[in-house]
């Protein structure tokens, strides 16, 4: 159990705008909870005091919030449930702690109510406009076998920013702690209303598959069952040859004329869908669908600037039945996931936002995106699924001046099946799974995971 030694408030070490901030409708309808990340670093310097560490984070810290200086802010709710920023400069959180557990008491670090206890709690019983945004816990593990080591666990709110803006601040906050000064093309661009369209009336001009309720089990009239069964979290790691395999296997059949090979994303993922829809053993005629987000600074027209920071995410989803992802090739399953992946366009992209400009009561669209209790709720479990790729993220780059992580992740597991795709820290081309499933299906799911690679592998050497 990680022990709280003691709690900062860290401010801006300069003046910052006050005011409100506009936040968009995307950064409406992401969760309104923290997201929990974790670094593991081993110091190469064993004789680290941590007073040093914690000295040097608080003043980086302070320093970065110049720049960022959202994340020191508070939300406040206006008419139909819609968040404000408040830019009071009320200051992050740094949280000092210590274990009596060693770095190698926690194994791989995946999500587990063991590595649960290296992020920082947030308490969600205090008013919206007390909470802080952005809280860090640095833990110091026990060195009584002589290996110093540390963890810094964030608590990130995500209507803040998306992944890029997300790893953007931590990479950036990493780089003035190490004693540089960032680069102009590195300061966040913050002014979200290039996302505040004025037109009416609001009109939706597409079906929009990505938010209609999501399939039911065959047989049932709600997911009252799914949703009360536990799910745990391993991680699995394909290897660059194992990649490059499913990329293969992936193009192996009949590509659509004019398409390019299926990428890197769209074989894991539809290796995932189709070890997910072995392993939960429904019937052929189950409809089940894929969500996952696509990231649209480039896409929207004109373009988000590079360093926008906020969420810049638009959903979409890849359906298919059972019968169909279990016995059809990879590729049709890959071709699933990029005609999802292909739906979002400019005009894709307005018209998902004008559904969630037509709700009255912004907690109403949120259900859709995020999901919540209730029938009318998503829930991305059985027979469902959700998949995100942070592969194109900088997530090992967080060096504060000791060094790169060994180690980044989720710091929970997750509620509902979903897989996190993540490049290797070991920079060899590798990619780690963080998978999330239900507790009784994991080994079937592994089984069929690494069985059906192990039948690449071996069709290959023939």
């Amino acid at each position: 159990m990680a022990t709280i030694k003691a709690s900062y408030t860290v401010k801006p070490n300069e003046s910052t705008p006050k005011g409100r901030l506009w936040l968009s409708d995307l950064d409406q309808v992401v969760r309104l909870s923290h997201t929990p990340l974790i670094y593991i670093y081993k110091s190469q310097k064993q004789n680290q005091k941590s007073r040093a560490i914690i000295e040097t984070l608080k003043n980086s810290l302070s320093k970065i919030l110049v720049h960022y200086y959202p994340i020191a802010g508070r939300y406040c709710y206006k008419d139909g449930g819609r968040l404000e920023l408040n830019l009071n400069a009320k200051g992050a959180v740094l949280i000092e702690a210590e274990t009596t557990k060693t770095i190698h008491d926690y194994a791989d670090f995946s999500p587990s109510d063991s590595t649960k206890e290296l992020i920082p709690k947030v308490d969600y019983n205090q008013p919206i406009e007390e909470i802080p945004l952005f809280v860090v816990q640095v833990t110091i593990f026990s060195n009584k076998d002589e290996s110093f080591g540390f963890a810094i666990g964030i608590a990130y709110s995500h209507p803040l920013s998306d992944g890029v803006g997300c790893f953007n601040l931590l990479n950036s906050w990493a780089k003035i702690s190490r004693g540089e000064t960032l680069e102009d093309n590195e300061l966040p661009y913050l002014d979200r209303t290039i996302l505040k369209f004025s037109h009416n009336p609001i009109e939706p001009r597409f079906e929009h598959i990505e938010l209609k309720p999501l399939p039911l089990i065959l047989g049932r009239s709600d997911n009252d069952i799914e949703r009360k069964k536990k799910t745990t979290a391993e991680l699995l790691k394909l290897t660059k040859e194992q990649v490059e395999m499913l990329k293969k296997k992936a193009n192996e059949c009949d590509i659509p004329k004019g398409s390019r090979p299926y990428s890197r994303f769209e074989a894991i993922s539809a290796h995932i869908w189709k070890s997910a829809s072995k392993a939960r053993e429904l019937s052929e005629n189950q409809p089940s669908v894929v969500r996952f987000n696509v990231e649209i600074r480039s896409r929207i027209i004109p373009n988000l600037p590079k360093n926008y920071y906020g969420n810049a995410l638009i959903q979409t989803a890849a359906t298919s039945y059972i019968g169909e992802i279990k016995s059809k090739p990879l590729s049709y399953v890959a071709q699933r996931i990029r005609e999802a992946n292909e739906l979002i366009t400019n005009e894709y992209i307005r018209s998902q936002i004008d559904v969630v400009r037509s709700f009255e009561n912004l907690d109403d669209a949120r259900k859709l995106f995020i999901g919540g209790e209730g029938n009318n709720a998503a829930f991305f479990g059985n027979p469902n699924l959700h998949i995100t790729s942070w592969m194109s993220m900088p997530a090992y780059e967080a060096d504060f001046g000791w060094g790169k992580p060994f180690y980044f992740g989720i710091g929970y597991v997750n509620p509902h099946d979903r897989g996190l795709i993540l490049m290797s820290p070991d920079g060899d081309g590798s990619v780690i799974i963080c998978m999330h499933f239900q507790v009784e299906l994991m080994q079937l799911f592994k089984k069929f995971f690494y069985g059906d690679l192990y039948e690449l592998f071996t069709s290959a050497r023939l």
